[in-house]
């Protein structure tokens, strides 16, 4: 009778010591759950990439909500590689909000290839492939190809063309005009498109004068269906040639 007390005795023990097991993991569960509950992830920087596009692509959805977790996920992945982006700085701020800053490649305009995209940065390096059209990343037309060879060096007819790209490009994304594409004919003049305005820009060597005025007039003639002809403009007042596109 008393070794069946005992035994028991000894059965409640362990099973209060296993009850208060549970019982304070369950506390510091909960403690874990809220004091570390993500209540924001701030994400500066994108611009070919929604939040939640960007964030799927380094984390999983379970990590995300919790700051501790999505800090032990990064800690053991490592920094993970995406498309266009050079690389990301992740700074906790507090408990429960995450500040993540990305720096994005710098990409100077793109060609087209066989259906693929395929985006060279300033230095003239094609970096990246899409089977879609980045936002902001105007298409370059009317290139003659050498080679193009993904991670090198673009090779086009004339190597002083680059400089040319790259002169619009940077003029472009300065004066914030969203062009979609810049042709060049069998002379070397310049077109530039975006949504509804075809801009001739002419040859010449540097690109800024007629761009700066096209930001000028950009907002008197934005959304509508017009070519207007810069190819001419010197900087001083003259009138500046526009016409409707036909319908």
């Amino acid at each position: 009778m008393k070794n069946q007390k005992k035994e028991l005795h000894n059965r409640t023990r362990v099973l209060i010591r296993i009850a208060a097991i549970f019982c304070i993991a369950g506390i510091l569960l909960l403690i874990f759950i809220n004091v570390f509950r993500t209540e924001e992830i701030r994400v500066d920087g994108l611009s070919y990439y929604t939040k939640e596009e960007f964030l799927s692509k380094i984390s999983g959805e379970a990590a995300r909500k919790n700051t501790l977790l999505f800090r032990l996920e990064q800690f053991g992945n490592g920094q993970r590689t995406v498309p266009y982006i050079e690389h990301y700085d992740i700074t906790p701020e507090g408990n429960n909000v995450i500040h993540i800053r990305v720096y994005e490649k710098i990409l100077v305009g793109c060609v087209k290839i066989m259906g693929q995209y395929l985006y060279f940065d300033k230095d003239g390096y094609v970096t990246e492939s899409s089977v879609e059209q980045l936002p902001g990343v105007p298409l370059v037309k009317g290139l003659e190809f050498e080679r193009i060879v993904l991670y090198e060096p673009l090779k086009i007819q004339k190597d002083e063309l680059y400089d040319v790209i790259l002169n619009i490009t940077k003029a472009v994304r300065e004066y914030e005009i969203p062009a979609i594409s810049i042709s060049f004919n069998g002379r070397g003049e310049v077109e530039l498109e975006t949504e509804t305005l075809t801009v001739m820009l002419g040859k010449r060597t540097a690109y800024d004068l007629p761009i700066q005025k096209l930001a000028d007039i950009y907002p008197s003639v934005q959304g509508r269906k017009l070519y207007i002809d810069l190819s001419g403009y010197d900087g001083g007042k003259g009138d500046i040639i526009a016409k409707p596109k036909p319908e």
